[in-house]
Protein backbone atom coordinates (compact mmCIF):
# COMPACT_ATOMS: atom_id res chain seq x y z
CA UNK A 1 0.00 0.00 0.00
CA UNK A 2 1.53 3.45 -1.17
CA UNK A 3 0.99 6.16 1.30
CA UNK A 4 2.48 8.61 -1.23
CA UNK A 5 4.60 8.21 -4.20
CA UNK A 6 7.68 6.42 -3.73
CA UNK A 7 6.47 5.70 0.12
CA UNK A 8 5.55 2.12 0.97
CA UNK A 9 6.05 -0.06 3.74
CA UNK A 10 9.28 -1.35 3.00
CA UNK A 11 10.81 2.03 2.25
CA UNK A 12 9.18 3.29 5.60
CA UNK A 13 11.39 0.48 7.13
CA UNK A 14 14.70 1.33 5.93
CA UNK A 15 13.79 5.15 6.78
CA UNK A 16 13.19 3.16 10.24
CA UNK A 17 16.45 2.21 10.71
CA UNK A 18 18.36 4.64 9.29
CA UNK A 19 16.55 6.99 11.66
CA UNK A 20 17.54 4.42 14.98
CA UNK A 21 21.30 4.35 13.70
CA UNK A 22 21.10 8.08 13.51
CA UNK A 23 19.55 8.05 17.11
CA UNK A 24 22.10 6.11 18.55
CA UNK A 25 25.05 8.39 17.05
CA UNK A 26 23.10 11.35 18.61
CA UNK A 27 20.86 11.00 21.41
CA UNK A 28 21.84 12.24 24.93
CA UNK A 29 19.69 11.95 28.26
CA UNK A 30 18.93 15.17 29.42
CA UNK A 31 17.64 16.06 32.87
CA UNK A 32 16.44 18.70 34.15
CA UNK A 33 16.70 19.85 38.53
CA UNK A 34 13.22 20.63 40.39
CA UNK A 35 15.05 23.82 41.60
CA UNK A 36 17.88 25.56 42.26
CA UNK A 37 18.29 28.39 45.57
CA UNK A 38 21.11 30.26 43.31
CA UNK A 39 19.46 30.57 40.31
CA UNK A 40 22.71 30.20 38.23
CA UNK A 41 20.80 27.13 36.02
CA UNK A 42 17.59 26.29 34.07
CA UNK A 43 14.99 24.46 35.78
CA UNK A 44 12.26 21.79 34.30
CA UNK A 45 10.14 24.33 35.11
CA UNK A 46 11.45 27.12 33.63
CA UNK A 47 12.30 24.54 30.57
CA UNK A 48 8.72 23.59 30.09
CA UNK A 49 7.48 27.01 30.21
CA UNK A 50 9.69 28.31 27.17
CA UNK A 51 9.04 25.14 24.77
CA UNK A 52 5.23 26.75 24.92
CA UNK A 53 6.56 29.49 23.90
CA UNK A 54 8.57 28.16 21.47
CA UNK A 55 5.49 26.61 19.67
CA UNK A 56 3.43 29.83 19.96
CA UNK A 57 6.22 31.02 17.93
CA UNK A 58 6.26 28.25 15.70
CA UNK A 59 2.84 28.76 14.74
CA UNK A 60 3.03 32.48 14.45
CA UNK A 61 5.51 32.01 11.75
CA UNK A 62 3.80 29.04 10.23
CA UNK A 63 6.70 26.81 10.65
CA UNK A 64 6.25 23.16 10.29
CA UNK A 65 5.95 20.50 12.90
CA UNK A 66 9.22 19.46 12.19
CA UNK A 67 11.25 22.78 12.69
CA UNK A 68 9.39 22.75 16.69
CA UNK A 69 10.25 19.14 17.60
CA UNK A 70 13.85 19.99 16.00
CA UNK A 71 14.02 23.58 18.23
CA UNK A 72 13.07 21.57 20.86
CA UNK A 73 15.71 18.98 20.43
CA UNK A 74 18.40 21.59 20.11
CA UNK A 75 17.11 23.46 23.14
CA UNK A 76 17.45 20.31 25.46
CA UNK A 77 20.86 19.31 23.91
CA UNK A 78 22.45 22.85 24.37
CA UNK A 79 21.49 22.85 28.29
CA UNK A 80 22.53 19.57 28.70
CA UNK A 81 26.01 20.66 27.31
CA UNK A 82 25.99 24.06 29.18
CA UNK A 83 24.85 25.74 31.94
CA UNK A 84 22.47 28.63 31.05
CA UNK A 85 21.14 30.75 33.83
CA UNK A 86 17.68 31.34 33.48
CA UNK A 87 17.31 35.14 32.28
CA UNK A 88 19.33 34.05 29.03
CA UNK A 89 16.91 31.06 27.98
CA UNK A 90 14.45 32.92 25.97
CA UNK A 91 17.46 34.30 23.98
CA UNK A 92 18.35 30.70 23.76
CA UNK A 93 15.37 29.69 22.70
CA UNK A 94 14.16 31.39 19.98
CA UNK A 95 17.89 31.19 18.85
CA UNK A 96 17.20 27.34 18.45
CA UNK A 97 13.83 28.17 17.21
CA UNK A 98 15.17 30.27 14.54
CA UNK A 99 18.22 27.57 13.85
CA UNK A 100 16.01 24.84 13.26
CA UNK A 101 13.82 26.98 10.68
CA UNK A 102 16.45 27.58 9.15
CA UNK A 103 17.81 23.85 8.51
CA UNK A 104 14.54 22.49 7.66
CA UNK A 105 11.91 26.10 6.58
CA UNK A 106 12.14 26.78 2.47
CA UNK A 107 14.33 30.15 2.22
CA UNK A 108 11.14 32.27 1.59
CA UNK A 109 9.41 31.06 5.20
CA UNK A 110 12.53 32.08 7.09
CA UNK A 111 12.24 35.73 8.60
CA UNK A 112 15.23 38.20 8.31
CA UNK A 113 16.28 38.02 11.89
CA UNK A 114 15.56 41.90 12.37
CA UNK A 115 11.69 40.62 11.59
CA UNK A 116 12.29 37.45 14.00
CA UNK A 117 13.38 40.74 16.77
CA UNK A 118 10.43 42.10 16.07
CA UNK A 119 7.23 39.28 15.28
CA UNK A 120 8.41 37.24 18.36
CA UNK A 121 8.53 40.56 20.70
CA UNK A 122 11.44 39.34 22.60
CA UNK A 123 13.67 41.13 24.44
CA UNK A 124 16.61 40.32 22.68
CA UNK A 125 18.62 42.61 20.26
CA UNK A 126 19.54 41.61 16.93
CA UNK A 127 23.35 41.26 18.03
CA UNK A 128 22.36 39.59 20.81
CA UNK A 129 20.21 36.94 18.44
CA UNK A 130 23.19 36.68 16.42
CA UNK A 131 26.07 36.19 19.20
CA UNK A 132 23.73 33.80 20.71
CA UNK A 133 22.84 31.94 17.63
CA UNK A 134 27.07 31.52 16.93
CA UNK A 135 27.44 30.34 20.20
CA UNK A 136 24.86 27.35 20.21
CA UNK A 137 25.81 26.02 16.28
CA UNK A 138 29.67 26.14 18.46
CA UNK A 139 28.61 24.05 21.34
CA UNK A 140 26.72 21.94 19.12
CA UNK A 141 30.02 21.77 16.36
CA UNK A 142 27.73 23.21 13.63
CA UNK A 143 25.56 19.81 13.49
CA UNK A 144 21.87 20.27 13.49
CA UNK A 145 20.23 17.60 11.57
CA UNK A 146 19.60 15.48 14.13
CA UNK A 147 16.51 12.67 14.67
CA UNK A 148 13.65 13.62 16.69
CA UNK A 149 10.31 12.20 17.86
CA UNK A 150 8.61 14.12 15.13
CA UNK A 151 10.13 12.15 12.94
CA UNK A 152 10.07 8.88 14.25
CA UNK A 153 6.16 9.85 14.75
CA UNK A 154 5.82 10.14 11.03
CA UNK A 155 7.37 6.99 10.40
CA UNK A 156 5.53 4.78 12.89
CA UNK A 157 2.14 6.14 12.00
CA UNK A 158 3.03 5.46 8.35
CA UNK A 159 3.88 2.19 9.08
CA UNK A 160 0.66 1.45 10.90
CA UNK A 161 -1.48 2.97 8.13
CA UNK A 162 0.44 0.77 5.24
CA UNK A 163 -0.21 -2.72 7.33
CA UNK A 164 -3.38 -2.11 9.11
CA UNK A 165 -5.43 -0.16 6.61
CA UNK A 166 -8.86 -0.43 7.81
CA UNK A 167 -7.72 0.51 11.62
CA UNK A 168 -9.50 4.22 11.41
CA UNK A 169 -12.29 2.99 9.68
CA UNK A 170 -14.16 2.66 12.82
CA UNK A 171 -13.87 6.27 13.64
CA UNK A 172 -16.12 8.86 12.95
CA UNK A 173 -14.81 11.39 10.61
CA UNK A 174 -11.35 10.67 11.13
CA UNK A 175 -9.13 10.41 7.93
CA UNK A 176 -5.06 9.29 8.21
CA UNK A 177 -4.12 13.07 8.28
CA UNK A 178 -6.66 13.95 11.17
CA UNK A 179 -5.33 11.10 13.08
CA UNK A 180 -1.57 11.82 12.61
CA UNK A 181 -2.52 15.44 13.68
CA UNK A 182 -4.10 14.48 16.87
CA UNK A 183 -1.13 12.69 17.57
CA UNK A 184 1.07 15.39 17.01
CA UNK A 185 -0.60 17.74 19.00
CA UNK A 186 -0.27 15.10 21.96
CA UNK A 187 3.42 14.83 21.30
CA UNK A 188 4.12 18.26 21.64
CA UNK A 189 2.09 18.31 24.94
CA UNK A 190 4.92 16.15 25.76
CA UNK A 191 7.52 18.37 24.89
CA UNK A 192 6.27 21.01 27.36
CA UNK A 193 7.31 18.18 30.02
CA UNK A 194 10.72 18.05 31.16
CA UNK A 195 10.46 14.67 32.55
CA UNK A 196 9.70 12.73 29.62
CA UNK A 197 13.15 14.19 28.00
CA UNK A 198 14.58 11.19 29.53
CA UNK A 199 13.13 9.04 26.98
CA UNK A 200 14.74 8.38 23.77
CA UNK A 201 12.62 10.10 20.68
CA UNK A 202 11.48 6.61 19.72
CA UNK A 203 10.20 5.36 22.43
CA UNK A 204 8.47 8.47 23.32
CA UNK A 205 6.74 8.58 19.92
CA UNK A 206 5.78 4.69 20.04
CA UNK A 207 4.28 5.06 23.47
CA UNK A 208 1.91 7.83 22.27
CA UNK A 209 1.08 5.65 19.25
CA UNK A 210 0.85 2.86 22.05
CA UNK A 211 -1.55 4.84 24.26
CA UNK A 212 -3.82 5.38 21.36
CA UNK A 213 -4.16 2.13 19.74
CA UNK A 214 -5.37 1.14 23.41
CA UNK A 215 -8.42 3.67 22.89
CA UNK A 216 -9.08 2.28 19.22
CA UNK A 217 -8.69 -1.28 18.76
CA UNK A 218 -9.02 -4.41 20.60
CA UNK A 219 -5.94 -5.63 19.36
CA UNK A 220 -3.72 -2.83 20.08
CA UNK A 221 -1.64 -5.21 21.98
CA UNK A 222 -0.64 -7.20 19.05
CA UNK A 223 0.15 -4.01 17.01
CA UNK A 224 2.26 -2.78 19.62
CA UNK A 225 4.23 -5.86 20.09
CA UNK A 226 5.24 -5.97 16.41
CA UNK A 227 6.49 -2.07 15.88
CA UNK A 228 8.35 -2.39 19.46
CA UNK A 229 10.21 -5.29 17.91
CA UNK A 230 10.72 -3.04 14.72
CA UNK A 231 11.80 -0.04 16.16
CA UNK A 232 14.18 -2.27 18.82
CA UNK A 233 12.45 -0.16 22.15
CA UNK A 234 13.61 -1.43 25.37
CA UNK A 235 10.67 -2.90 27.48
CA UNK A 236 11.26 -1.59 30.59
CA UNK A 237 11.93 1.77 29.37
CA UNK A 238 8.67 1.60 27.00
CA UNK A 239 6.62 0.71 29.91
CA UNK A 240 8.02 3.60 31.97
CA UNK A 241 7.23 5.73 29.21
CA UNK A 242 3.86 4.74 29.10
CA UNK A 243 2.90 5.13 32.85
CA UNK A 244 4.44 8.66 32.60
CA UNK A 245 2.99 9.66 29.22
CA UNK A 246 -0.13 8.35 30.27
CA UNK A 247 -0.51 10.22 33.39
CA UNK A 248 0.55 13.61 32.06
CA UNK A 249 -1.65 13.56 29.08
CA UNK A 250 -4.64 12.89 31.57
CA UNK A 251 -3.62 15.63 33.61
CA UNK A 252 -3.67 17.63 30.40
CA UNK A 253 -7.06 16.50 29.05
CA UNK A 254 -5.42 14.70 26.09
CA UNK A 255 -6.72 11.01 27.36
CA UNK A 256 -8.79 9.16 26.75
CA UNK A 257 -10.01 9.58 23.32
CA UNK A 258 -12.30 11.84 22.37
CA UNK A 259 -13.25 10.33 19.18
CA UNK A 260 -16.73 8.02 19.20
CA UNK A 261 -16.22 4.64 17.28
CA UNK A 262 -19.01 4.10 14.86
CA UNK A 263 -21.33 1.19 13.57
CA UNK A 264 -20.75 -0.16 10.19
CA UNK A 265 -24.32 0.62 9.37
CA UNK A 266 -23.66 4.23 10.05
CA UNK A 267 -20.50 4.35 7.95
CA UNK A 268 -23.58 3.78 5.29
CA UNK A 269 -25.48 6.72 5.93
CA UNK A 270 -24.50 10.14 4.51
CA UNK A 271 -23.84 12.69 6.80
CA UNK A 272 -25.16 16.04 7.09
CA UNK A 273 -23.63 18.91 5.15
CA UNK A 274 -24.05 20.85 8.14
CA UNK A 275 -21.74 18.42 9.57
CA UNK A 276 -19.60 18.14 7.21
CA UNK A 277 -18.84 22.01 7.14
CA UNK A 278 -17.98 22.21 10.77
CA UNK A 279 -15.48 18.83 10.82
CA UNK A 280 -13.84 21.16 7.72
CA UNK A 281 -14.15 24.58 9.99
CA UNK A 282 -12.50 22.63 12.66
CA UNK A 283 -9.75 20.31 11.48
CA UNK A 284 -8.78 21.94 8.04
CA UNK A 285 -6.77 24.43 9.58
CA UNK A 286 -4.64 22.03 9.01
CA UNK A 287 -0.84 21.07 8.01
CA UNK A 288 -0.76 20.75 4.29
CA UNK A 289 2.53 18.47 4.74
CA UNK A 290 0.03 16.05 6.99
CA UNK A 291 -2.60 16.15 3.96
CA UNK A 292 0.10 15.56 1.45
CA UNK A 293 1.96 12.60 3.54
CA UNK A 294 -1.02 10.48 2.95
CA UNK A 295 -2.40 11.89 -0.62
CA UNK A 296 -5.34 13.84 0.37
CA UNK A 297 -4.92 16.90 -0.70
CA UNK A 298 -3.57 16.26 -4.68
CA UNK A 299 -3.24 19.58 -5.65
CA UNK A 300 -0.16 20.53 -3.70
CA UNK A 301 3.09 19.05 -5.49
CA UNK A 302 5.38 18.95 -2.31
CA UNK A 303 5.59 16.56 0.33
CA UNK A 304 6.59 16.53 4.14
CA UNK A 305 9.35 17.26 4.68
CA UNK A 306 8.67 15.09 8.20
CA UNK A 307 8.28 11.52 5.83
CA UNK A 308 11.53 12.83 3.50
CA UNK A 309 13.66 13.70 6.84
CA UNK A 310 13.66 17.03 6.92
CA UNK A 311 14.06 17.06 2.81
CA UNK A 312 11.10 19.87 2.41
CA UNK A 313 8.76 22.44 3.61
CA UNK A 314 4.95 22.28 4.85
CA UNK A 315 2.88 24.65 6.29
CA UNK A 316 1.95 24.19 9.91
CA UNK A 317 -1.51 22.35 11.03
CA UNK A 318 -3.35 23.70 14.00
CA UNK A 319 -4.86 19.87 15.36
CA UNK A 320 -7.96 19.77 17.01
CA UNK A 321 -9.66 16.36 18.16
CA UNK A 322 -12.80 15.39 17.43
CA UNK A 323 -15.59 14.97 20.09
CA UNK A 324 -16.41 11.41 21.77
CA UNK A 325 -19.13 9.93 23.25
Amino acid sequence: MLLHAGIDAKHLMQMLGTNLEKEREQWKQKTYKSFDVTNQEVIGSQRDEVTKWMLFLNRKFSFTPETYGLSVYLLDRFLCLVKVRPKYLHCVAICCLYIAAKTLEEDEVIPTTVDLVKTSGCSCSVAEILRMEVAILNKLSWNCKFVTAVDFLHIIHGMLMSYFPQLLTGLSDMTPSRHLGLLMRRLFCCYSNHRLTSFRPVTLAMTLVSLELEQISTNWLSMVIMVQQMAKIDNEQFVHCREECGRYLSQMKQLPSRRRRISSDKLMRKKSIKRKADILDEDDDIYDGIKRLYNEDSNDVRMSCGTELHQDNDKYLQMTTVSAN
